[in-house]
């Protein structure tokens, strides 16, 4: 295919911009996962008219051509899983699809996401898939709200992206995913068209069906595989809190039983399949956020845990308690942030990363002398009422006290409590820096996610963390592990720091994997809680789900994108050949 003849044509149709200017291409080559595909063209569309003209295009010329474009959706390229990466055709929206549009006030109910505590849904927000969630969240604090399931990289990341990759983060135990707080969704679909996709009743999926529309025979053919796979679907659904693995079919009927929602209760809703799917069934044009109220008092119980087994007592502990969070990171996260603190000097400035080091002056000298607890557990609640925050935290600070009287532990608030937010923050930003340079020198060592997301149930952590760890500590000699993450919800993010430059080293990608995913599945949990699948972890669903499963994974592809134009090997295809071959 002659891309050059291709971007020009392209010019001429829609209003925004189209290149093959090869620094346009090499910086879309590459995000924060292991891999590199070098695309072919980028386009930037101007507007939602403008990626229906380039799907209308693509159709037109892969009927007449031997060729074949496909378009793959990309926000700001943070992902780790390799999500927005493809030959062809990408679609940036960050360039101009950025715009915040609307925020509406109201009562829009309660939603509970842990049995017993429920919160208010008091607004809605919509923007464009472009925007990052920074800029989103100013506007939402202006109204006193706030959409909470925000991702580690919210300084970094767009909203297309936390939808697509079905992303979560801190104050996910309290609120859980995207998938939560997606109102409703402008998609536009494999025939061009855009369509608003939003939560329905019985009576309105009937009325949709019965039309005729595109939009109709979709929701029919979707409707049908959940109705013929009912038992099927809801045997194979994650049992754990959080999953962006697989297409989120079970969510798509919000009820006990087909009878149940045939009766008028519950919601057929397609965003559940456009949210977590990674491009691959439609491209995301306009998005509508659930809000909470922003709670802005807050208070953390800390704890310093020298021994492994304290962390599934912490959990069994405190998990009865209205937490937002329980976070850790680990002493290797800390000795690594101490390591490249030249770069946190870079970032903020002289005198800014004086003061931002004096608050860790404790935490230091204990690196100093040795005395780095393994972990640092932070456990924190939020409220409108300081009050009600403190006399939360104190109840949980005395549970733990008197469950586990040997765990240092301590109350803190202000800026006390948000240098410990700062420090888990910035060192994930630090070590995706540092990976930059490394990359783009050709040398040293970098972040390499691949077991990036992993997910258990917290009652087995008991048994499961011990063998995870000595699983991680054959490899360490290269693989430098660091552990961060949910712990309420069990999910770990673990990523290395490894000289990928060795050849020996990509080989022991896929071997790790294999035995890391094996001990995660042998618990039932998800080999992605937040992070999705893309190349990393698409040859991994199958072992996941089982091949029944995947045959309806499949059907799904197939329903929304007949032709496979969109993000074509996410989700279904890929292979473990195809980790190794797209390695940088």
């Amino acid at each position: 295919m002659n891309y050059g003849d291709i971007a020009e044509t392209l010019a001429t149709r829609i209003d925004g911009d189209v290149t093959i200017d090869e620094n346009e291409l090499t910086s879309h080559a590459t995000d924060w996962s292991l891999f590199t595909i070098m695309p072919d063209l980028v386009v930037y569309p101007r507007n939602a008219h403008d990626i229906q003209k380039l799907i209308t295009f693509v159709n037109e010329y892969n009927q007449n051509n031997d060729g074949k474009l496909t378009l793959t959706a990309r926000a700001a390229g943070s992902g780790m899983s390799g999500g927005s990466l493809n030959h062809s055709i990408i679609v940036d929206v960050t360039r101009y699809m950025n715009e915040y549009i609307k925020t509406e006030v109201g009562d829009f109910g309660m939603q509970t996401h842990r049995d017993g505590f429920a919160y208010p849904i008091v607004g809605t927000a919509t923007a464009q898939p472009g925007m990052r969630y920074i800029p989103f969240e100013e506007k939402t604090l202006t109204r006193g709200m706030l959409m909470p399931t925000f991702p580690a990289s919210r300084k970094l990341c767009a909203l297309g992206g936390m939808v697509a990759n079905n992303g979560a983060g801190e104050k996910s135990l309290k609120y859980g995913q995207n998938k939560d707080f997606v109102a409703s969704l402008k998609v536009i679909l494999a025939d061009g068209n855009e369509y608003v996709l939003k939560p329905m009743m019985y009576d309105e999926l009937r009325e949709t069906i019965e039309n005729g529309s595109y939009l109709g025979n979709i929701a029919r053919e979707v409707y049908e595989l959940i109705k013929e796979n009912w038992n099927l679907i809801q045997d194979r659904r994650p049992t754990t809190t959080k999953n962006s693995a697989g297409y989120l079919i079970w969510d798509v009927v919000d009820a006990q039983s087909i009878e149940d929602f045939e009766n008028g209760n519950g919601t057929f809703d397609l965003t559940k399949v456009i949210v977590g799917a990674q491009g691959t069934t439609g491209i995301i044009s306009e998005i509508t956020y659930k809000l909470v109220p922003a709670e802005e008092k807050e208070e953390m119980v800390v704890m310093f845990v020298n021994e492994l087994s304290q962390l599934p007592k912490i959990v069994e502990v405190l998990q009865k308690h209205d937490l937002d969070t329980i976070e850790l990171y680990d002493d290797h996260t800390f000795k690594i942030g101490i390591k490249f603190f030249r770069d946190f000097i870079k970032d903020k400035g002289f005198f800014p990363a004086l003061r931002y080091a004096a608050r860790f002056l404790p935490e230091f000298w204990m690196a100093i002398t040795g005395g780095v607890p393994k972990f640092v557990v932070l456990a924190e609640s939020a409220d409108q009422n300081a009050e009600k925050v403190h006399q939360d935290v104190v109840a949980e600070f005395n549970d733990i006290q008197t469950t586990m009287p040997k765990l240092k532990a301590f109350i803190v608030k202000g800026k006390a409590s948000q240098k410990y937010w700062d420090f888990r923050h910035d060192s994930f930003k630090l070590l995706t820096e540092h990976s930059k340079k490394s990359r783009t020198a050709g040398s040293g060592t970098r972040t390499a996610p691949f077991i990036d997301d992993i997910a258990v149930n917290p009652e087995h952590l008991p048994q499961y963390l011990p063998r995870l760890v000595n699983i991680l500590n054959e490899y360490q000699s290269e693989f430098l592990y660091t552990i961060a993450g949910h712990l309420g919800n069990g999910n770990f993010h673990i990523i290395p720091l490894v000289d990928m430059n060795k050849p020996e080293n990509k080989a022991k990608i896929v071997e790790i994997s294999d035995r890391v995913y094996e001990l995660v599945l042998e618990y039932s949990g998800s080999i992605t809680a937040e992070h999705n699948d893309g190349i990393v972890r698409t040859p991994y669903l199958p072992q996941m789900f089982g091949d029944d499963m995947m045959r309806v994974f499949k059907r799904i592809k197939d329903i929304f994108d007949p032709n496979n134009i969109f993000n074509p090997g996410k989700k279904i295809g890929m292979t473990k050949d195809d980790i190794t071959k797209y390695l940088a």
